[in-house]
């Protein structure tokens, strides 16, 4: 078996051409994605700049839905839903990362601040078979893998819904809510235990 040297000045070529290889690979990704995303989104009332969806999604709007700048809809091993009754709102800030799965429906409404991130099979919906009522997620909130909004709750900035969580109650800014029914506590209180 015999090793092949490569001389220093072809590596750092090799090494060059790989990486001009992965940014174009990585923009033309992107270029289908926000080619899907004009597609799926078309029946959307308002679509803001360079929303990518880079799987499956299911879109159903009889209302009001507005998407804000940069959105991401992750692909994956499920398919996302998208879903806005007649008479209902549903607005998404922008720069909002949705990871697989993710299933939004609208009855009222559904809003949706800015930089929030979503983990896989996370479901937010305003109706529940028993009540109707807004949900509204505040800016740089984190939902985490498999966790349930309630209706009628509100989730404060920069907080954190930890994975498998049923929020029935409001989360108040930068709080960490956990369990089912969710608990609420202080991120402060989260940092100071864990020591950062």
């Amino acid at each position: 078996m015999s090793t092949r040297i490569v001389p220093a000045p072809l590596t750092s070529v090799v090494a060059q051409v790989q990486e001009l290889r992965d940014a174009v690979g990585h923009r033309a990704q992107r270029a289908l994605a926000v080619a899907r995303a004009r597609w799926l989104f078309r029946s959307l009332q308002s679509v803001g700049r360079n929303v990518a969806a880079y799987g499956a999604m299911r879109v159903e709007n009889e209302g009001t839905v507005e998407l804000g700048d940069r959105l991401t809809f992750v692909g994956g091993m499920m398919p996302g839903s998208l879903v806005c009754h007649a008479g209902a709102r549903l607005v998404i800030g922008s720069d909002v990362q949705f990871n697989y799965g993710i299933s939004l429906e609208s009855w009222e409404s559904v809003q949706i601040g800015a930089r929030c991130m979503f983990a896989s099979f996370v479901r937010i919906a305003d109706r529940d078979g028993h009540t109707k009522a807004p949900i509204v997620i505040e800016d740089d909130v984190w939902v985490a893998h498999g966790a349930i909004i309630m209706p009628g709750v509100r989730v404060g900035a920069r907080s954190v819904v930890a994975a498998g969580s049923v929020v029935t109650h409001d989360v108040p800014p930068d709080t960490l809510a956990m369990g089912n029914p969710a608990r609420n506590m202080s991120m402060e209180l989260v940092s100071r235990e864990t020591g950062t």
